[in-house]
């Protein structure tokens, strides 16, 4: 998923949390600290780019 413009939707977060939980499937190794890492991982940039956005919101 490479646009230069990143949204948070409803899909976009559905496919985030469908593949964290493929992995817990798949993997038995995987436990619940490593999928939240993974949402994790996977949502941050959407965040941080919502927070860049109020800050210029906010100076503007």
């Amino acid at each position: 998923m490479s646009t230069s413009k990143r949204e948070l939707n409803q899909e976009i977060l559905l496919e985030i949390m469908l593949q964290a939980y493929r992995l817990g499937v798949q993997r038995k190794d995987v436990d619940v600290n490593m999928m939240i890492d993974t949402l994790t991982d996977e949502l941050k940039p959407y965040f941080e780019q919502q927070g860049q956005l109020a800050r210029v919101e906010a100076t503007g």
